[in-house]
């Protein structure tokens, strides 16, 4: 794998961070006060949101994982497993 993967990760675990830290904020503050309780609607948005934007960083993360692996060696082995024997 790049060395810029890990660098690349670290910001991927940050905006993660970033995300969860806005959402229990947000949460928070609209569960503070009881004239302005936040909805079951809003709750289910935000966490509609949250998810989505969370499993973009995921999805990105083992997309890139799958594509650093090299196929050359496991090809080689599975023919080598496949050919008829006399």
């Amino acid at each position: 794998m790049k060395s810029s993967d890990g660098i690349g990760n670290e910001a991927r675990m940050s905006e993660i961070e970033r995300l969860l830290k806005e959402f229990q904020e947000k949460f928070l503050e609209r569960t503070s006060q009881a004239e302005n309780f936040i909805t079951m609607t809003e709750i289910e948005r935000m966490w509609s949101d949250l998810r989505s934007k969370t499993d973009n960083i995921y999805s990105d993360m083992l997309r890139e994982l799958l594509s650093s692996v090299d196929e050359g060696e496991l090809i080689r082995k599975k023919k080598e497993n496949t050919k008829k024997k006399v």
